[in-house]
């Protein structure tokens, strides 16, 4: 694993502590949303990725190229995995799987809450398994989610 790095103790504190703050974050699998905020947000519904064998490529090349427009080469996000390891990592850089074939942190919730965001904490992709919902939250990925086009 070159391009994910596991974050250490402070930073893992630090990213949940701002999040949490930021975000109003309430984990909960039957009280929804799980977070609120004033920044512009879209949500998409992501229903059909859990009833069907549809392929999580889709998703994993939209959140990439969304990664890709609201960062500049050499800058890395975070991605929180809800009470697991939680790492680093630049979008640009190679993808590297874990024995299942999916992102270290996999882009589709499936079972927990994947959440990618800039380090400044300005645009996140909040990934809700028990809403079965990813929320785009931020100026810059809402924007870029518009002009793009993107559908999930």
């Amino acid at each position: 694993m070159n391009n994910w790095q596991r974050l250490n103790e402070k930073e893992t504190g630090h990213a949940w502590d701002n999040f949490y703050r930021l975000f109003d974050f309430f984990p909960s699998i039957d009280k929804f949303p799980g977070i609120r905020t004033s920044l512009p947000q879209i949500k998409y519904s992501i229903t059909k990725y859990y009833s069907t064998e549809t392929s999580f490529s889709n998703l994993e090349n939209v959140a990439l190229v969304l990664f890709n427009s609201i960062t500049n080469p050499g800058e890395r996000l975070y991605a929180l995995d809800w009470q697991h390891d939680c790492y680093d990592f630049d979008p640009r850089g190679e993808m590297e799987r874990d024995e299942f074939e999916e992102y270290i942190i996999p882009i589709f919730p499936n079972g927990d809450y994947y959440i990618f965001l800039t380090k400044d904490f300005k645009n996140v992709w909040f990934g809700h398994p028990w809403e079965q919902t990813i929320t785009l939250i931020g100026h810059d990925i809402v924007q870029q989610a518009e002009i793009q086009n993107i559908t999930i």
